[in-house]
């Protein structure tokens, strides 16, 4: 009986780790955020350093796409995501799908804050500078916990650089090179990160 208990706790516990240790399935999703937000900040910095010789009225054109497009890309993933990948229920796939779902509603009321500001006084609030070093503390803690919880140095890896770069940014606020610098962190820690996750994903059902 004694053996038989231990036994089913130790293929229970063997299931549990293997499930911790599954592989992660949003790096098509990094990629995409990533990869646009990384383009919208090289865009922002070319704006704004007059590197493009275009008025700063450019940039409302900008972020007002990036906010139709960024999206709707995103929807189109999810809507095409392969409901057979194994691993979808681990504890790692789990935790970084809610994180992440979490540091979007947090994203997601600040720039709505920042939106409303900005058309009731006419004028694009200041606190969208600041929201750089916010964006990349969510990419950082986001990218960290999940690293933690599956146990993967290249989210973890990404997560210490997000979070690096929070401290980078707040040194570059109000020059152009805000911009550039997190155009670079976007890059290193999300759409980077996600592209290796992409290539480990696994093809068919186990």
């Amino acid at each position: 009986m004694n053996k038989t208990m231990s036994d089913d706790l130790a293929y229970v516990r063997e299931i549990a780790e293997a499930g911790a240790s599954a592989p992660l399935l949003d790096g098509r999703f990094l990629m995409w955020w990533g990869g646009i937000v990384t383009l919208a900040y090289i865009g922002h910095y070319l704006v704004s350093s007059g590197t493009l010789g275009v008025p700063m009225s450019a940039l409302a054109i900008m972020w007002t796409a990036f906010g139709i497009i960024a999206p709707a890309g995103y929807f189109l993933l999810m809507r095409g995501f392969p409901s057979d990948k194994p691993g979808q229920s681990s504890v790692g796939n789990r935790v970084s799908s809610n994180v992440w779902m979490a540091g979007g509603f947090v994203l997601f009321s600040l720039f709505a804050g920042l939106i409303i500001k900005s058309v009731l006084e006419g004028a694009a609030s200041p606190g969208f500078a600041w929201s750089v070093p916010i964006v990349l503390g969510i990419y950082g803690m986001s990218q960290l916990v999940s690293g933690l919880i599956a146990s993967n140095s290249v989210l973890k890896a990404a997560g210490f650089i997000a979070i690096a770069f929070v401290g980078i940014t707040v040194l570059l606020i109000d020059r152009p090179e805000l911009w550039l610098a997190a155009a670079f962190a976007a890059a290193l820690s999300v759409f980077g990160p996600g592209l290796m996750l992409l290539r480990n994903e696994p093809d068919t059902t186990v």
